[in-house]
């Protein structure tokens, strides 16, 4: 049977090669398992794309609770490192709107993980500024201004950068709780 990491991973890089237009034929055929093999883990390929989504999400949630729970950090430091939290995981154009018309559960549940997974985020942030450490802030606004410019990394609208995606996101959190002056 093949580990969950190497079949979402495959998955992932034929989505993100050919969006929705991938087969389920030719990740079996990446995979080298048959394609029955394939649909013995997953029903479907919304299926599968929902499986990916929530591995994905599971390993953001992993990085989260580390961080909440390291009590070596400020409040700050742990704002930081949440806001950055992400699975060592290439990030690449991805299909939003193919992915929105063609399998809306799995368009469903990405949406809702990126708007609603603010939790321990918002927990720190609110600490830090109980601590003196934050302004008072709207977290709702901070949290779709910074949702927004992480969408706009991911839909690659942003072509003149040479940074990776985890290089741009530590960028934005800088500018998201330092600001831009010296």
């Amino acid at each position: 049977m093949i580990n969950q990491p190497l079949l979402f991973t495959e998955a992932m890089n034929l989505y993100w090669d050919r969006g929705v237009k991938f087969t389920m034929d030719e990740l079996a055929s990446r995979l080298c398992i048959s394609k029955k093999t394939l649909y013995e883990m997953v029903d479907t390929k919304e299926d599968l794309f929902i499986q990916g989504i929530e591995f994905y999400f599971n390993g953001v949630a992993e990085l989260q609770n580390t961080i909440h729970s390291d009590g070596s950090l400020s409040a700050v430091e742990k704002l930081k490192k949440l806001l950055c939290a992400t699975p060592d995981f290439v990030i690449r154009k991805v299909h939003m709107h193919e992915l929105k018309m063609n399998y809306p559960n799995a368009f469903k549940l990405l949406d809702d993980k990126l708007r609603l997974g603010w939790d321990k985020t918002l927990s720190v942030m609110d600490q830090a500024k109980a601590q003196g450490a934050v302004r008072e802030i709207d977290n709702h606004l901070f949290s779709k201004i910074y949702a927004s410019a992480i969408e706009e990394i991911i839909l690659g609208n942003d072509n003149d950068s040479n940074l990776t995606f985890r290089q741009q996101q530590e960028q934005i959190v800088d500018m998201l709780l330092f600001g831009i002056c010296k």
